[in-house]
Order: structure tokens, then sequence, then C-alpha cells
């Protein structure tokens, strides 16, 4: 299999998402920061610093070390998580745009397209579902066209040509619909 040279397949999708994973690391760094505060309010600590005994609150005598960790913390975890959120999310955002495309080819009714994905993109599942569909449509409209074609031939035998002219409009009325679908000619062929 050939791998993706985009990561950004759909971009809006994948931003989106990238900005609301940042926002969930700074809430969790605020809340993180919020209950430090918070618990170490009425306490404290006595400690060494630069070779002298020191007493202050609990707040006072962490919270540079404690600002400095979070922030290196968040930061590395930050970048990681984005590189591997980009890296992942292609396998979600890459089906999504297949679907687009196929859901387009179908909607102007070419039934010759089906979904190819990657064994480790996600929805495999949905594309072999849509795949589905997409043969059954393509083998009803085959059976249409058939018996399409049995009317034809029976209407050419008609006796009454008031009957027959009606019959063969409404004939042409139904081939037009047919006719705006497209499916493999293989397919077409078997019926």
């Amino acid at each position: 299999m050939f791998r993706r040279k985009n990561y950004f397949i759909k971009k809006k999708f994948q931003l989106n998402f990238l900005y609301r994973f940042i926002l969930l690391l700074l809430c969790e760094s605020v809340l993180i920061g919020v209950l430090f505060i918070y618990l170490t309010r009425d306490t404290l600590t006595t400690g060494y610093l630069n070779s002298s005994l020191k007493v202050a609150s609990t707040r006072d005598f962490f919270f540079a070390p404690f600002v400095m960790v979070s922030l290196v913390v968040a930061l590395v975890i930050g970048i990681a998580g984005m590189i591997v959120f980009i890296l992942l999310s292609h396998r979600i955002a890459g089906p999504l745009y297949r679907f687009e495309k196929i859901l387009e080819h179908l909607n102007d009714g070419d039934l010759t397209s089906i979904v190819h994905l990657r064994n480790t993109d996600q929805l495999v599942e949905f594309e072999k579902k849509l795949n589905a569909f997409i043969h059954t449509l393509r083998t009803r409209l085959c059976i249409l066209k058939g018996k399409h074609e049995e009317i034809r031939v029976i209407l050419e035998s008609a006796k009454d040509p008031e009957l027959a002219l009606k019959l063969k409009s409404m004939l042409n009325s139904v081939q037009d619909e047919l006719d705006y679908f497209k499916i493999p000619e293989d397919l077409g062929n078997r019926q």
C-alpha cells in the first residue's frame, strides 16, 4: 500500500479537532493550577533554598517550579499530541474524503465506482456497507433494464397502434430514467 503524502486531507475537519485538543489541554492545565492553589491555601512548607532553611506557604514555595514544570509538560504533551493527532486523523479524514467523492458520483448516477480504503483506515465497515449498497443498486438497475428491453420487444409486436404509441411513450420515459445511471459494462451485459 502507498502512504499518504498530504496529512491534511479535510483541513477544516482536522484543524477543528486539533483546536479542540489544544483547548482541552489548556483547560486541563488551568484546572490543575487552580486545584494546586486551592489545596495548598492553608499549608506551610519547609525546605532548603540555596543552602538556607526557608519556611513559606506551600503555594509560594512551589509556585515557580510548579508553573515551569506545568508549562514544559503541557508544551511537550501538546506538541506530541498534535503530531500524533495529525498523523492519525488522516485515517478518518481520508475515508470521509473518499466517501464524499463516491457520493458525488452516485448523485450523478454513476454506479461504476466503489470505495477503496486502506486496511489501516477507519470506517472500513462503512466502506463495506456502501459498496454493498452500490452493488445492490447496480443489480436492481440491470434487472430493470432487462425488463425494459422485454417490454420493448413485446410492444413492437402490439396490434393496437394507439395503445402501442402510448406504451412506447411511457417506455421512453422509463428509458430516460434508466439512462441516468451508469453501471459497469460487464454487469449490464450479464442481465
